[in-house]
C-alpha cells in the first residue's frame, strides 16, 4: 500500500502551505480574530476561488470531485496555521451531511452556493442534556401539513452565529431524522459564543421552526459516520497543529539564551523535546490510520470498511491523537517559559487550539467508553491451549 500523498495531493499541500504562509501569518490571525465576525470572509472567497470547498463534492454540483483524502491535506495545513474559518462546519459536518442524506434536487439547492462560498451551514445535533450522545434527540419533527416544525434546543453547534441554514437532528418517526432550517425562520433563537480557542459556536433554540426533511429514513447511521469524518479532520488539523507547535519550541530552545548560551544545549530539554516529537509521529500515524479508515482503504484489520471497524478505527485514533495534542501542548509552553503564557506570542494560542480539540464532538473518558463497548481496537482471542 502506498501511504505517500499522491501528486495532485502534494500540489494541493503546496497551494496552500504557500497562501497560508503569505496572507496568514500570526499577525493576519490576530487581526482576522479580533474582528467583529472572527473569521474573515475575504479569506474564505479565496479558499473558494482555489476550489478547496468543493473538494469533496461531486462535479454534479460544482464540487471537485475528489475526496477525505484531499480535506485531510487542507485541514493539516489549516492546523499549522490555526485558520479560523467554518471549514469544518460548514464543509465537513454540514456539506458533508447534505452530501451523504440529501436527495439529489437538495443537492443541487445546496452544495453549488457552499461552494462558491454564498451559502454557510451548521450541524445542530447535540444538546446540553445529553452531552455527546447523537442518537436519542429530544428535539422533535412534526408535520406540520405543508412541511415539519422543529422544537428543541442545541448547544455546542459550531458556526452558529453566521450558518445560513442550520441543519438539525431531531426525533420523529421513532427514529432520527435530519431537516434543514432556515436560520433566519421564524422560531429560530441563536445565542453566539467564542470558545477559548477563538472558534465560533453557539446555542440554537428552534421553536415549531420550520423545517424540510433532508432525505428520507433514519439518518443515525449517515451522522455517525459524518461525524467520524469531522473526527477524522480534526486529527489532522491536530498533527499540523502539534507539528507547527513544535517547530516553534525546537526554534525558540536555539535562540532564547540564558547564562550565555541557547537553553537548547541543556540535556533536560533535549530530552524532552525528543519525547515531544516521538509522540508526534505516533499522532501523525494515528492521523494516517484514520484517514484510511474513512476513505476505506485497506487498513491493519480485517474487515476494514464497515461501519463498525471505521467507527472503531477513528475513536482510536482519537484517544491517541487527543492525548498527543495534551502532551505536546503543554510542553510546548512549559519549554517557553513565561513568554508562552502571554496572548502575544503564537505558542499560547496552538495550545488553545489542541485544547479544544479533544473536547470537539466528544471526550477521552467519552470515547475510552465507547471504544471498549466496541471490544477494544484488537479484539481479545481466547488462546488455543489444547
Amino acid at each position: 500500500m502506498d501511504l505517500e500523498l499522491t501528486d495532485e495531493q502534494r500540489e494541493l499541500k503546496s497551494t496552500v502551505a504557500r497562501l497560508l504562509r503569505t496572507e496568514y501569518d500570526a499577525a493576519a490571525r490576530e487581526e482576522i480574530l479580533r474582528s467583529e465576525k472572527g473569521w474573515s470572509e475575504e479569506k474564505w472567497q479565496t479558499f473558494a476561488e482555489l476550489g478547496l470547498l468543493g473538494l469533496p463534492f461531486s462535479e454534479d454540483y460544482d464540487g471537485a470531485d475528489m475526496g477525505f483524502a484531499e480535506v485531510a491535506v487542507v485541514m493539516e495545513e489549516f492546523g499549522r496555521a490555526l485558520v479560523l474559518e467554518p471549514y469544518l462546519s460548514t464543509v465537513v459536518l454540514g456539506g458533508g451531511l447534505v452530501d451523504a442524506a440529501g436527495t439529489p434536487q437538495q443537492k443541487q439547492d445546496i452544495l453549488p452556493g457552499l461552494i462558491e462560498g454564498e451559502k454557510l451551514l451548521a450541524f445542530a445535533g447535540y444538546e446540553p442534556t445529553s452531552r455527546y450522545d447523537l442518537t436519542a434527540p429530544s428535539t422533535t419533527a412534526a408535520d406540520s401539513g405543508s412541511g415539519f416544525a422543529v422544537s428543541g434546543e442545541k448547544s455546542s453547534v459550531l458556526g452558529a452565529a453566521d450558518a445560513h441554514t442550520f441543519v438539525v437532528s431531531a426525533a420523529v418517526d421513532g427514529g432520527v431524522g435530519l431537516f434543514l432550517v432556515d436560520a433566519d425562520a421564524q422560531g429560530v433563537t441563536v445565542e453566539g459564543r467564542m470558545q477559548a480557542d477563538g472558534i465560533r459556536a453557539g446555542s440554537v433554540v428552534f421553536a415549531d421552526a420550520p423545517a424540510t426533511r433532508l432525505g428520507a429514513g433514519d439518518a443515525s447511521a449517515v451522522i455517525e459516520r459524518v461525524v467520524d469524518t469531522a473526527n477524522a479532520a480534526l486529527a489532522a488539523e491536530a498533527v499540523g497543529a502539534m507539528e507547527a507547535s513544535l517547530t516553534m519550541t525546537a526554534e525558540y530552545l536555539k535562540t532564547r539564551e540564558q547564562f550565555g548560551a541557547p537553553i537548547g544545549v541543556n540535556q533536560v530539554l533535549q530530552h524532552r523535546a525528543a519525547d515531544a516529537y516521538a509522540t508526534l509521529e505516533s499522532a501523525k500515524s494515528m492521523a494516517l490510520y484514520a484517514k484510511l479508515a474513512i476513505t476505506g482503504e485497506e487498513s491493519a484489520d480485517e474487515g476494514a470498511g464497515d461501519s463498525k471497524s471505521r467507527h472503531r478505527d477513528v475513536l482510536a485514533s482519537k484517544l491517541i491523537i487527543d492525548d498527543a495534542s495534551r502532551e505536546i501542548s503543554q510542553e510546548s509552553i512549559q519549554m517557553h517559559g513565561g513568554i508562552g503564557m502571554t496572548m502575544e506570542y503564537p505558542i499560547g494560542h496552538y495550545a488553545k487550539r489542541l485544547t479544544v480539540i479533544p473536547r470537539t464532538f466528544d471526550d477521552v473518558d467519552t470515547v475510552s467508553q465507547e471504544l471498549a463497548s466496541l471490544g477494544g481496537l484488537i479484539e481479545p482471542e481466547a488462546a488455543d491451549l489444547s
